[in-house]
C-alpha cells in the first residue's frame, strides 16, 4: 500500500513529542501518510524543546529522551535539503508573506518537492500565519489546531 505524501512543519512535528492541542490528530495523520520535512527540522525542534526546558515545562531527563527520539525519527524521514533552490524559493515567498523566516523555508521546500516530483503534497502546520501563507502559494495545506 502507498501512502500518500504529508510535509510537516515542526509546529506539528514536535506534537508528536510533546502533548498539546492537536497532538492526537498529527499522531493520527503520521500513521496514514509518508512524511516529507525539511533539513531544518531538527534544528527548530531541539530548539523548542531547549525552550521548555529552560521553563521547566520538562525535565532534563525527558528532554534528553525527546531529543534522541526527534533525531531517531528525523533520520527516517524523507527531507528537503536546504539549498539555493529551496532559499530563492523561499525568498520569493518572504516577499509576499507576513510569516517567519523559517516558515518561508518550510512552504519553499514543499513548493519544490512538489514542483520536481510532480506529486500533490499535503502541508501541515500548527502555525495559523504559515498555513495562511502556504494556502497563498497553492499548497493543499491543512491546520493542525
Amino acid at each position: 500500500m502507498t501512502f500518500p505524501w504529508a510535509y510537516l512543519d515542526s509546529s506539528t512535528f514536535l506534537k508528536l513529542y510533546v502533548k498539546e492541542k492537536g497532538s492526537r490528530n498529527a499522531r493520527s495523520l503520521v500513521r496514514r501518510h509518508r512524511i516529507l520535512s525539511c533539513s531544518v527540522l531538527p534544528i527548530e525542534c531541539l530548539s523548542a524543546l531547549s525552550r521548555k526546558r529552560r521553563a521547566a515545562e520538562i525535565g532534563q531527563k525527558d528532554f534528553k529522551l525527546l531529543v534522541q527520539r526527534i533525531r531517531t525519527d528525523y533520520a527516517n524521514l524523507e527531507a528537503v535539503q536546504l539549498g539555493d533552490e529551496v532559499l530563492k524559493k523561499a525568498e520569493e515567498v518572504a516577499l509576499q508573506g507576513v510569516s517567519g523566516a523559517l516558515d518561508f523555508i518550510h512552504i519553499g521546500a514543499a513548493s519544490i518537492f512538489q514542483d520536481e516530483t510532480g506529486i500533490d503534497l499535503l502541508f501541515f502546520t500548527s502555525d495559523k500565519r504559515q498555513f495562511e501563507a502556504a494556502i497563498h502559494f497553492g499548497l493543499n495545506a491543512f491546520y493542525i489546531g
